[in-house]
């Protein structure tokens, strides 16, 4: 069917564009360019948007598709969370690509068998994760809540899909004693700080690779973690003082970010596995351990210590308790302190 007049055209323009694709209207006989866009979907949605509002009227016959609903809900869900971490926004990505057999279907038309046979396929047939399956769920479900909230569908299915059994592929390990100890005794080598900090904070390798040096506070000596992957994540963990040192060398040197190369640019995962943690981790024989067993590491730790419930789900960004309190007065910090301490 024909657009109407006045509904612009999208042109695919020339030359190597990061954002490639043109939105141009007829303005007194010649096409301008109004905006350009990294995809064509976005510049769908935003002509759609045009039309409404220089013609208050929608497209006749327009039904919106499962990819043009999830390129209008990331960014209302973005402005709503702004906090949220750079991977977990990957991994709304993520789980869109693995529906993409859904992109192109009117979101109002795709039933409860479609979702679950998208399901399906990750789970047995790509043989993916529990967790990978969990993130499509997860996805579908906000997305369909901002589809009825926007009036364009009234039924979500997330809550009636099957993924199976949660089967963990790798347990995750407690770092020994004896790998931390010989991790001090190294402590100078390339990358040794980032794990020593990790182990004395708990915090997810992802919150520390997002962690900017305006979000250090040395005179206090705390670290707050503005971005992650839960709200109750968003939390304040005292320095411990054995890894003083090493905050406040990397808080002298370049770059935006407390974890950067030399050059000042800040890591991602893939290029901290690859460039500091494996190659740490084959100096202590600890290959088989992953970033994340910092963190349960910690968990441990502190059980074993005996440290106050309260104050490890805190520092840890767990939720329950009194965690998602964000007031934290001088005795609270000082319960942190004492129970971060714990850690020898």
């Amino acid at each position: 069917m024909r657009n109407p007049n006045g509904y612009g055209t999208i042109k695919l323009m020339g030359g190597n564009r990061r954002r490639p694709y043109g939105f141009l209207v007829s303005i007194n006989g010649k096409q301008r360019l109004i905006e350009s866009f990294e995809t064509a979907v976005e510049a769908k949605i935003y002509q759609a948007n045009y039309y409404l509002e220089h013609h208050h009227k929608r497209l006749p016959g327009h039904k919106i598709t499962f990819e043009e609903l999830f390129y209008r809900w990331l960014p209302a869900h973005l402005q709503e969370h702004p906090s949220l971490a750079k991977t977990t926004i990957y991994s709304y990505k993520n789980a869109f690509r693995h529906c993409e057999m859904l992109h192109h279907k009117p979101f109002a038309d795709i039933k409860y068998a479609d979702y679950q046979d998208i399901i399906d396929r990750i789970r047995y047939k790509q043989k993916l994760s529990y967790s990978s399956c969990k993130k499509v769920r997860s996805l579908i479900s906000l997305m369909s809540k901002y589809a009825q909230k926007m009036e364009y569908h009234k039924t979500n299915y997330a809550e009636l899909l099957g993924i199976g059994q949660n089967k963990p592929v790798r347990p995750h390990k407690t770092i020994s004693r004896q790998k931390i100890n010989r991790l001090w005794r190294i402590a100078d080598a390339s990358g040794i700080d980032t794990i020593l900090i990790l182990l004395y904070t708990g915090v997810r390798v992802g919150e520390l690779l997002e962690l900017e040096k305006k979000n250090v506070n040395m005179k206090q000596r705390f670290i707050r973690i503005a971005k992650s992957k839960t709200e109750a994540g968003l939390r304040i963990i005292p320095i411990h003082p054995l890894i003083l040192p090493f905050i406040a060398a990397r808080m002298a040197a370049a770059g935006t970010y407390l974890i950067c190369d030399n050059a000042g640019h800040p890591y991602d995962y893939s290029r901290y596995r690859s460039e500091l943690w494996d190659k740490a981790m084959k100096k202590i024989n600890g290959s088989h351990y992953t970033p994340h067993d910092t963190r349960h590491t910690v968990a441990t730790l502190l059980d074993d210590a005996g440290a106050n419930e309260n104050a490890k789900r805190r520092i840890l960004g767990h939720a329950g308790g009194d965690v998602t309190d964000r007031v934290y007065t001088h005795k609270s910090l000082h319960q942190l302190r004492k129970c971060i301490q714990l850690l020898r």
